[in-house]
C-alpha cells in the first residue's frame, strides 16, 4: 500500500467482500494511524445486503473505527433510467461517495481487477482511456490496493484472521464481469501464465502514449461557467484522436467520468460541423449543444417556464429568471425611459414579434436573433420590454433605435439579475 499522507481524511468504501476488509484492516492497524472512517453502501438489490453492512458496522466497532451505512435503491433507478443493475448501482454508489466529507476515497480494486477491466474495455471497442484500465488514482478515488493480485490479497486476509462475507452475486455469471473472470481469464492463464500481468504491462504502455496525446489536447480556451462549457468548434475539427481527448477533458471538468462512450464522441464532433440548432444527448442529463462558433455542454433543464406579463416600471420587477432591475446606477443596458411607451411591458420574447435593431433596419425578432446568432435554446427565454408586438428592449442583447439616447434625454439602465 502506498505511503499515506497523514494530514488528510480518508473515506473507505468497504463492502464486506475479502478486498474491502483487507484494506480495512490494513488501514486500521498502520502505525501511526491515519485519519479514517469507513462507507458501507446497501444497494438494496440482495435480500443479504442489509446484514453485509451490518458486519461491516460489527468489525469497524471492534477496530474503533467509525462506519456510515448509506442506502442506494439500485433496483427503482435502474429501471427508472432504462440501464442495468451493475451501472445503476455504480452510479448511485459514487453520487453518495461524491458527498463524503474527507479529502479521499479509499477503492478496493486490485490488480485481477485491473485486468478484468482492460479486458472489458477491449471487448466493448474502447479507446486508449479504457485500454489504460483502472488508474492508481482519479480527482480524490485512490486504490491503495492495486499493486495486489487478488492471491496476495486472500492470503493477507488469512494470515491476519480478516474476516469477510461472501458475495453470492458473484458467482452468478448472468453478470458480464463474473462470466469473464470464471471462464475466460482462466483460460487466457491456460495459454499464457502471465496473462494478467502482461495484460496489465500493455495497459501501462498505453497509459504512457495517451498521456503524451492527451497532453496536445489544449482546453484552455475553453470557457467553463455554472456547470456549462463552452468549446470553440475549432478543437473539435482537429485529427479525432486530439478531438476525443478536447471532448474528454471538458465532461471530466464537468464532473462525469463514467458512460462517455465513442458514440457520444464522435456524434460531437459531426455536431462541430453542423450549423447551429441540434444537439446530443448525454449520459447523467448532459447535453451538447451547436450553439454556431462552438459547442455548449450542459445539464439541461426541461422545466417549463412559466409564462409572465408585468407593466413596465422603474425599480425591480421579478421574472422566472431573475430579477429585472431599472434604475440610473450605470450598470446594465442604457436606454431613453421617456421614450419608452405607457403600454409596455416586461415578458418573454414570443413568435410575431418585431425589431427594429439599433441604427436602423426592422426585422422578425427571431430573424435578428439569428443573425446575432443567439442559440435556439436561449432564444425562448430572453427578457423583452415590449409595446404590442414592437421590441424595445431584449435585455441582455439590444435596445431598439427608438430608445437611443443623446445628451437631452432621460438615460437609465436595464439588467437582469439571474437566479
Amino acid at each position: 500500500m502506498n505511503q499515506l499522507d497523514l494530514t488528510k481524511k480518508y473515506a473507505l468504501a468497504v463492502s464486506g467482500g475479502v478486498d474491502s476488509m483487507v484494506m480495512l484492516h490494513k488501514f486500521a492497524t498502520l502505525l501511526p494511524r491515519p485519519d479514517f472512517f469507513v462507507v458501507t453502501v446497501n444497494h438494496h438489490i440482495r435480500e443479504e445486503a442489509q446484514s453485509d453492512c451490518d458486519f461491516v458496522a460489527n468489525y469497524c466497532r471492534l477496530l474503533g473505527v467509525d462506519c456510515i451505512v448509506l442506502h442506494a435503491s439500485v433496483p427503482a433507478f435502474a429501471k427508472e433510467k432504462g440501464i442495468s443493475e451493475e451501472t445503476a448501482a455504480r452510479q448511485l454508489r459514487y453520487q453518495l461517495l461524491d458527498g463524503l466529507q474527507c479529502d479521499y476515497v479509499c477503492l478496493a480494486h486490485h490488480n485481477d481487477d485491473n485486468a478484468e477491466t482492460i479486458v472489458m474495455h477491449l471487448l466493448r471497442g474502447a479507446g486508449a482511456r479504457g485500454a489504460r484500465g483502472i488508474s492508481r488514482q482519479n480527482g480524490r478515488y485512490i486504490r491503495p490496493l492495486l499493486d495486489l493480485s487478488r492471491a496476495q490479497i486472500e492470503q493477507y486476509a488469512k494470515d491476519n484472521s480478516v474476516p469477510f462475507v461472501v458475495d453470492q452475486t458473484n458467482n452468478q455469471d448472468k453478470y458480464a464481469r463474473n462470466y469473464l473472470r470464471h471462464n475466460v481469464m482462466p483460460l487466457l492463464s491456460n495459454v499464457h501464465a502471465n496473462a494478467q500481468q502482461n495484460i496489465v504491462k500493455f495497459a501501462n504502455r498505453i497509459a504512457m502514449d495517451d498521456d503524451y496525446l492527451d497532453s496536445l489536447a489544449d482546453i484552455s480556451t475553453v470557457q467553463f461557467q455554472d456547470n456549462c462549457a463552452q468549446v470553440p468548434v475549432q478543437l473539435l475539427t482537429q485529427h479525432p484522436s486530439i478531438a476525443y481527448r478536447v471532448i474528454g477533458k471538458v465532461v471530466r471538468q464537468l464532473g462525469i467520468f463514467y458512460d462517455i462512450e465513442e458514440t457520444h464522441l464522435k456524434a460531437i464532433v459531426e455536431l462541430a460541423q453542423n450549423v447551429g440548432g441540434k444537439k446530443v444527448v448525454l449520459p447523467f442529463d448532459l447535453v451538447a449543444v451547436n450553439d454556431y462558433n462552438r459547442i455548449t455542454f450542459f445539464v439541461e433543464d426541461n422545466a417549463v417556464l412559466q409564462d409572465f406579463c408585468l407593466p413596465f416600471c422603474v425599480g425591480s420587477m421579478t421574472t422566472p429568471v431573475g430579477t429585472l432591475v431599472v434604475d440610473n446606477n450605470q450598470q446594465g443596458q442604457l436606454f431613453n425611459l421617456d421614450a419608452i411607451p405607457a403600454d409596455a411591458v416586461v415578458r418573454f420574447a414570443k413568435q410575431g414579434d418585431m425589431f427594429t435593431k439599433f441604427g436602423g433596419g426592422t426585422k422578425p425578432l427571431n430573424r435578428y436573433l439569428i443573425d446575432k446568432k443567439i442559440p435556439q435554446r436561449l432564444r425562448d427565454k430572453l427578457v423583452v420590454v415590449a409595446s404590442g408586438n414592437n421590441v424595445l428592449i431584449i435585455v441582455g442583447v439590444e435596445i431598439s433605435n427608438s430608445l437611443k439616447v443623446t445628451d437631452t434625454t432621460n438615460a437609465y439602465y436595464i439588467s437582469l439579475h439571474k437566479e
